[in-house]
């Protein structure tokens, strides 16, 4: 069962983060600001704390959902609705299934999406969601947004048209994260609540890696200290380091304060970043492997290819090549090399003025 934190409506909320830094004033910039992945972040916040997501940024709804029932993410569906419209475009949007409380037992979508940058088109999107998806499903939608742009005064919630008497109009709940005050959510032990935090250190760092490093630090030691299980410890530490990335001298200055952290206080799962680094490092030489591989195949691929187009033309030409031209080919590694053979195939007159052309080619590259 999810925490229940006290039970303060998030949009009356108001202040900066307790003992750190204040909502971002203005437009996040900086060396580094253009790299930080906000969407990929909070799309992982919104998949592995959506009970304390909603209850936090949304407490009504919430409120209204039983979730003693399994909830169902419905990424795949969620895609195949809006392919047409955002092609190409990843955004933090998620399409889950939950049940309701109020003892109808039924089933309804909840379709969030997290803005991190302002955009005045995100009115118009959440109706072309919203219909799209109650249009496929059939089901009872509510489509919430949450602005988590560093703009004080952008707060859409309306999507309206009147055209020679059509009117629609279109309301859906906001929660504007740079107005929450995280205090009571951190006291209740809300994990997203931690989130938020790193995620306005994030906006409010842009450009001073060393400020960076200081309010990471000062996140880790509070989410250590927190009291959270394991597993949302280990879950929050990954979201952290992922909104607050630092350049690499910053990033080993952070690590050694941990680890003095550690032989002052004793605290445990500071290891656990220590892990977490090695297995990103891990994963992102298994990707830079994969692309190695990947290329190496189909450098394979042309090169084979190549010395068969070859062969051909030869075959067609003189007949079979000999024994001795077959294994001088076969060795032949050098795709720029076999291309200038290809070329060469086409004016050879006879199988030993090709030998020749080989040979005067490998004589060339030799030197």
């Amino acid at each position: 069962m999810p925490r229940r934190p006290p039970p303060t409506d998030a949009e009356s909320f108001g202040g900066s983060i307790p003992g750190n830094l204040p909502a971002a004033p203005g437009v996040d910039r900086g060396i580094d600001s253009e790299a930080i992945d906000y969407d990929g972040a909070w799309k992982e916040t919104l998949e592995r704390f959506l009970p304390e997501f909603l209850a936090l940024a949304f407490p009504a709804i919430a409120a209204e959902i039983d979730w003693s029932f399994p909830f169902r993410f419905l990424d795949t569906e969620l895609q195949e609705v809006v392919r047409e419209a955002e092609s190409g475009r990843v955004r933090a949007d998620k399409l889950v299934e939950v049940r309701r409380r109020d003892g109808i037992g039924e089933w309804i979508l909840i379709h969030a999406e997290v803005q991190a940058q302002r955009d005045d088109a995100l009115a118009e999107r959440m109706f072309r969601y919203y219909y799209r998806i109650l249009d496929r499903f059939q089901l009872p939608v509510v489509s919430v947004a949450v602005l988590a742009d560093p703009h004080p005064f952008w707060k859409p919630s309306r999507y309206e048209r009147l055209d020679h008497g059509c009117h629609l109009s279109f309301d859906f709940p906001i929660c504007k994260l740079s107005e929450i005050d995280l205090t009571p959510w951190l006291d209740a032990g809300n994990p997203v609540a931690r989130v938020i935090a790193a995620h306005r250190v994030a906006q409010s760092t842009g450009g001073d890696p060393a400020r960076r490093q200081t309010g990471k630090l000062a996140l880790v030691r509070s989410l250590l200290g927190s009291g959270l299980s394991e597993p949302d410890v280990r879950e929050v530490l990954r979201l952290i380091h992922w909104l607050l990335a630092l350049p690499a001298p910053e990033e080993l200055s952070f690590r050694e304060e941990l680890r003095k952290l550690q032989q002052e206080t004793s605290m445990p799962y500071i290891s656990t970043y220590d892990r977490l680094v090695r297995e990103e490092g891990r994963q992102e030489g298994w990707q830079e492997g994969r692309r190695e591989a990947q290329d190496a195949a189909l450098r394979e691929g042309r090169i084979t290819a190549l010395r068969e187009m070859l062969i051909e033309d030869l075959t067609q030409r003189f007949g079979p090549p000999p024994a001795e031209l077959m294994a001088r080919l076969d060795g032949i590694e050098d795709e720029l090399q076999l291309r200038r053979l290809v070329r060469a195939a086409f004016t050879a007159t006879s199988p030993e003025s090709f030998a020749q052309a080989v040979s005067a080619d490998q004589g060339k590259k030799m030197l």
